[in-house]
């Protein structure tokens, strides 16, 4: 049985370059990608996955040539595990990111509060 991947990052660049890794180590693995909250969240809810690759900061929508992508989520990666917790669903997620921090204008979180509230009961 093939492993299920998905990789959730809005920048195209970045998830060919992460694609074309996993398939030089994994080349039998099957790869789903996505770009926003909103169609990672479809995904992960509608297809089991063994590993997901969850960018942190993430537009809310998918983006078209005449839409961004609506609101753009600072958090959504960490918003989408702390959904996938939630659910109970128990799929292994791991962060993808350029930054050692995140901040918005009222929240800042380091990798390791991040790991913690995720650790943290609901």
């Amino acid at each position: 049985m093939k492993n299920k991947i998905l990789i959730v990052e809005d920048n195209e660049y970045k998830r060919t370059r992460i694609k074309e890794l996993i398939y030089s180590e994994f080349p039998d693995c099957d790869i789903s990608e996505c770009y926003s909250f909103t169609s990672a969240w479809k995904l992960i809810s509608n297809c089991k996955f063994d590993l997901l690759l969850l960018d942190i900061s993430l537009p809310t929508f998918d983006k078209t040539d005449s839409d961004p992508g609506g609101m753009f989520r600072v958090f959504g990666g960490k918003e989408l595990a702390r959904k996938i917790k939630k659910r109970g669903i128990t799929t292994k997620f791991l962060f993808i990111t350029q930054f050692t921090s995140f901040s918005n204008s009222s929240s800042f979180i380091s990798f390791d509060g991040l790991k913690e509230e995720l650790l943290s009961p609901l």
